[in-house]
């Protein structure tokens, strides 16, 4: 990222790209009409790749083929961004043009690389093959330049090299050891270059590469362009990472969901230092400032670019596939101005319409239950840390101490153990809670009883899901103190993991 940062220090305003001239705010995106089906680019007859797309997901990609510079992919949780961004990268080969796709995780970019993979598109995974996921390690580079035909050449240098050693030891003659030992020299120069060309010729035959952002950085893709960068969970990476792979770019699709939790950023200098606004230029036309506020590490890309561009560089996928619709109500009332939609096959689902016999009982026949916890009986404890590991383990605030409510832990452990009794197997079952001092009572409690039960923290949690959750809130005091719960993204990220139940347990008041 320093390197990256540099790069853009130094350079004249004369060797900006037409990108970065936009990412900058220094031009105006190109317009893209609203209509796309009146272009004349064939988006009226488009032909999908996935014929169960809907028609927000639909409208998306069309955008992001449209445009000529950026377009952000707005992702509310459950809503198929991944699925959408499959279809963009098919759509985009298939008309010859060549993607880089970026995110700030391994697990991030591994999604993709699983779900692309069956489209048998020319594709190769950058990264170490200890940090990716077995199911993708077949398209990585380390396991290709193995078995690609491009390694045999390599493979062939190797073994007249392992010849070579081998017949050092049979060799007495100094003349001839010596002799060995300069082919030895030439061998390995030689197994080098054709390694380096073989990496060359897989990187560059390839349509498709994946990289974290920090991995687009390599030496692998050092002179290589590209038509398209793809980053996925933008909103969850620093706007630093997200340059490392568009200083050669060409067109940006970015996506993720502003309104979710925000990057992870630990640095004390970002909350203590004094912050600074960033404005639109005066000649940026339509620019939307109302989400303009001050600039630190958590400012991400998405969000500056909506902040200096406005709504008409995004759309929105609007048809959420994970939650009933009772839960899905606040979230989508207020994060998303009720734009949200439950598609019909999760709206009225419940935990007695699973695939197995489940009981009809309060805690499985509603989709949405609140314990209130408040009382003398449920107060919270400080767990005092001597490191920064102590708040949620991803808050992006610095503090010394967690929260735990052991009162509350014995709560759960009876709605967990009457949603089993029910007939829910333990492995469809989630705790998450916001603090990890919790989530170590939690585990005390649950782990041994309740095999295959997943504890975790909020953060944690984001992304993944289970048929119930329950959720500890943890925070009961008399000030009627919140924290950083209080903070609207970090409330969004702890209302939206679940299919159904969803069962929360914490005062009256702080709900």
């Amino acid at each position: 990222m320093n390197q990256t940062m540099e790069k853009l220090k130094i350079m004249e305003e004369r060797e900006y790209s037409v990108l970065m001239r936009v990412l900058f705010g220094l031009d105006t995106p190109t317009p893209v009409a609203r209509d796309l089906n009146e272009l004349s680019e064939g988006f009226k007859d488009l032909e999908f790749f996935d014929p169960t797309l809907n028609e927000s997901q639909r409208d998306a990609i069309k955008f992001a083929l449209a445009s000529r510079e950026v377009a952000l992919i707005h992702g509310p949780p459950g809503t198929g961004k991944t699925y959408t961004l499959i279809e963009i990268i098919l759509q985009l080969v298939k008309r010859s043009q060549r993607i880089l796709v970026c995110g700030p995780s391994n697990i991030s970019v591994d999604n993709i690389v699983e779900r692309l993979a069956p489209h048998k598109v020319p594709i190769v995974r950058l990264g170490h093959p200890a940090r990716l996921l077995p199911s993708v390690l077949d398209h990585s580079l380390d396991v290709l330049t193995q078995t690609s035909d491009a390694a045999a050449i390599v493979k062939d240098v190797r073994k007249e090299m392992d010849a070579k050693q081998a017949s050092i030891k049979k060799t007495r003659n100094g003349k001839e050891r010596r002799a060995i030992y300069s082919d030895m020299k030439e061998l390995r120069k030689e197994y080098r270059e054709r390694e380096k060309q073989c990496v060359t010729t897989l990187v560059q035959g390839s349509k498709v590469v994946l990289a974290t952002l920090h991995g687009a950085g390599g030496f692998q893709l050092r002179h290589e362009e590209f038509d398209v960068v793809i980053i996925d969970e933008g909103s969850q990476a620093l706007e630093a990472q997200c340059w490392i792979p568009l200083l050669s770019a060409k067109k940006l699709v970015l996506a993720g969901d502003h309104l979710q939790l925000p990057p992870t950023i630990k640095s004390l200098d970002s909350h203590h230092s004094p912050p600074t606004k960033t404005k639109s230029p005066p000649d940026v036309q339509g620019s939307d400032q109302s989400n303009s506020g001050p600039s630190t590490l958590e400012t991400t890309l998405f969000d500056r670019l909506l902040s200096l561009h406005g709504p008409s560089i995004k759309r929105m996928l609007t048809t959420q596939y994970r939650m009933h619709a009772s839960i899905m109500a606040f979230p989508s009332a207020a994060m998303y101005s009720s734009k949200l939609l439950a598609a019909p096959s999760v709206a009225t689902r419940l935990l007695t319409h699973l695939p197995y016999p489940v009981i009809e009982t309060e805690d499985t026949f509603a989709p949405l239950v609140f314990w209130d916890t408040q009382g003398g009986d449920f107060p919270e404890l400080d767990i005092q840390h001597n490191n920064d590991d102590n708040a949620p383990s991803k808050s992006t605030l610095l503090n010394d101490s967690s929260k735990s409510n052991p009162s509350e832990v014995m709560v759960v452990e009876r709605h967990v153990a009457a949603l089993v009794e029910a007939g829910v197997k333990a492995e469809d079952i989630a705790v998450i809670t916001p603090y990890n001092a919790q989530v170590g009572l939690l585990a005390q409690a649950l782990k041994e009883r309740f095999v295959g039960i997943e504890l975790g923290s909020v953060d944690g949690f984001q992304g993944r899901e289970k048929e119930a959750v329950v959720v500890s809130l943890v925070r009961s005091n008399g000030k009627g103190e919140v924290g950083f719960l209080g903070e609207r993204r970090r409330l969004n990220g702890l209302l939206i993991p679940p299919h159904t139940p969803f069962l929360i347990l914490g005062r009256a008041g702080d709900m």
